[in-house]
């Protein structure tokens, strides 16, 4: 029966998302359009001494990957449309961590004299590691994840220096064993979601340097699985950004979030309770750059829903640095920290009761441009993980745990074609 359910919900959505693409043919406008077609094509060999992060047994891999993308455009004076295709296939030395990605996506607008319309919409088969990773490094092999996405939204320019916006979403995951069909959330670790979020926000230029910005915001965030929980999040934030002088920008903004959950536990409605929780979200971004160097550091704080099948709220610092070393030649370091613990509650179909985890990574990289559109690069990535887990979660790695990999990547980007008529 679940299966019956996953084909149905599959079919469902997949028309959803063919619906969105199916922008492109929105609107004949009069007025002379441009269209535009682009497209690179990378490679890259890779080792990794611990691919999966482990405290207790370290798996090491060497691979290829291959990341093709393509993009077509139409622009007129008042209707753009983009559609872009992305590819991620890796091979390994080990089978168990092939992996194909692709994702499709549109991003279509539609301008009056006062409003912006868009719509945009993404379809994605993804068993990226690296995903992974980010969300709560817990890496597993033969594991994948579909994602669709639907977006509306709409921005009034109500005065010369205030705009209105009224943003609106829905996106699903769900996830599956390639090599046995669907599997259960208990078999597979990992808990889908589907999310339906609305914002509603404003912008005021105070002057040209000076900028202030709120909003208001809600989502409903729906585990999947039989005693999975349901969560309101609600909450506000209020923000700024300012242009210190002509190489400097710095922003911030922040607020509370409420997170209301309700927890079945016998997988029927009259077994539901009901916890209420305070998260906080914030952002702080510093800037700089200049011809031939590019600074960024920053501070965020986010409440996401995760693939373990509850909310967590992240705690993240980066810094980003280039250099130009010569025209053709560029130095590039990115690094990052980041702490993550659960609130609200969670599926009672997933072993782990309760999530805490930091996670560091730092990558130098040097970059050669060849020829036009030709790029040679080489990067090593290190990465060191601290998780915290319950004696009741089997088959994952607890403890601190630290990787390291090196990688050397050929791309090639194409102009494409212009057509202006």
């Amino acid at each position: 029966m679940r299966l019956k359910s996953f084909q149905k919900s599959m079919c469902r959505n997949r028309s959803i998302a063919l619906l969105v693409l199916a922008g492109i043919i929105f609107g004949k406008d009069a007025a002379a359009a441009e269209w535009a077609l682009k497209g690179s094509l990378g490679q890259q060999l890779q080792y990794d001494d611990n691919i999966v992060l482990s405290a207790i047994r370290k798996e090491s891999v060497a691979g290829y990957l291959l990341t093709p993308n393509l993009q077509a455009t139409r622009k007129t004076g008042s209707l753009n449309i983009a559609l872009e295709g992305q590819g991620d296939i890796r091979r390994y030395d080990d089978s168990r961590w092939d992996c194909d990605n692709y994702n499709l996506g549109s991003n279509n607008d539609y301008r009056t004299k006062r409003s912006v319309f868009s719509l945009k919409g993404g379809y994605g088969v993804n068993c990226s590691y690296s995903q992974q990773i980010e969300d709560t490094g817990i890496i597993l092999p033969n594991s994948q994840s579909v994602n669709y996405q639907l977006a509306p939204s709409w921005t009034w320019q109500w005065t010369s220096r205030d705009q209105l916006a009224l943003n609106t979403s829905y996106a699903k995951t769900s996830y599956s064993n390639p090599q046995n069909g669907v599997t259960s959330n208990t078999d597979n670790v990992f808990i889908g979601n589907d999310t339906y979020t609305v914002n509603l926000g404003g912008n005021h230029e105070w002057s040209r340097r000076l900028s202030l910005n709120g909003n208001l915001n809600f989502s409903n965030v729906q585990f999947t699985g039989s005693n999975a929980s349901t969560q309101n999040q609600f909450g506000f934030q209020l923000g700024a950004s300012y242009k210190i002088n002509r190489l400097w920008s710095v922003s911030a903004g922040g607020g509370p979030v409420w997170v209301d959950t309700r927890q079945s536990s016998d997988g029927v409605t009259s077994g539901q309770s009901t916890s209420l929780s305070l998260g906080n979200v914030a952002n702080i971004n510093l800037s700089y750059s200049n011809q031939l160097t590019q600074f960024s550091t920053g501070f965020s704080n986010s409440v996401n829903p995760s693939a373990i099948g509850q909310t967590l709220q992240t705690s993240s610092t980066f810094a980003n640095y280039s250099y130009h070393l010569t025209r053709h030649l560029l130095l590039d370091l990115t690094s990052s920290y980041s702490r993550s613990k659960s609130i609200g509650g969670q599926s009672a179909d997933n072993p782990i009761s309760q999530f805490n985890r930091n996670y560091f990574t730092v990558a130098p990289g040097i970059a050669w441009t060849l020829a036009k559109n030709w790029q040679l690069r080489g990067s090593y990535v290190y990465r060191w993980q601290d998780y915290q887990q319950d004696n009741n979660l089997r088959n994952l790695n607890a403890g601190t745990s630290e990787s390291n990999a090196v990688m050397f990547s050929l791309g090639y980007s194409w102009d494409g074609i212009r057509v202006s008529r």
